[in-house]
């Protein structure tokens, strides 16, 4: 949506003139929600990878490994149904060396547009769904990731 992005460059061109670091970290976080949202509004399936996480506790590539089990989006109402385990959830800043059990990988068609680590041994009853690169990630109620993985599998 053209409107859409020239809105989001005034913005941005505002924000970016203050040099107090408080609007620094609020166009972080306009730009990393943007961002993630774009992810998900250009995803026509997600495929979610479990690892063990006896190995896995101890690196954060999991990719190097074979995942245990895979999740894969059927349908769009599962699609909304992953923005959905979102809501409340609390954003972070960087986020080093999560302990990764999954992955998520987002594609559009056969194409891979982005993936998140997950790290599901941080928290007694909360998931961390961190950005590739550790930039930002999510912190979500483990029982909505339970339950949507119960939903995809």
């Amino acid at each position: 949506n053209p409107m859409k992005k020239f809105f989001l460059l005034i913005l941005f061109s505002i924000l970016t003139l203050s040099c107090d670091m408080k609007s620094q970290n609020y166009i972080d976080d306009i730009w990393d929600n943007f961002s993630f949202n774009s992810t998900l509004s250009n995803s026509t399936q997600i495929i979610i990878k479990q690892y063990d996480s006896t190995i896995t506790n101890k690196t954060v590539n999991v990719e190097s490994y074979n995942p245990i089990k895979e999740y894969k989006t059927n349908s769009k109402q599962q699609l909304k149904d992953f923005e959905a385990i979102f809501i409340n959830s609390e954003k972070t800043g960087y986020c080093c060396c999560p302990k990764s059990s999954f992955s998520i990988h987002f594609f559009n068609n056969k194409k891979e547009i982005d993936f998140f680590y997950v790290d599901t041994l941080e928290f007694k009853d909360k998931v961390r769904i961190c950005e590739q690169s550790y930039q930002y990630s999510y912190i979500i109620e483990k029982q909505k990731w339970k339950d949507y993985l119960n939903e995809i599998k």
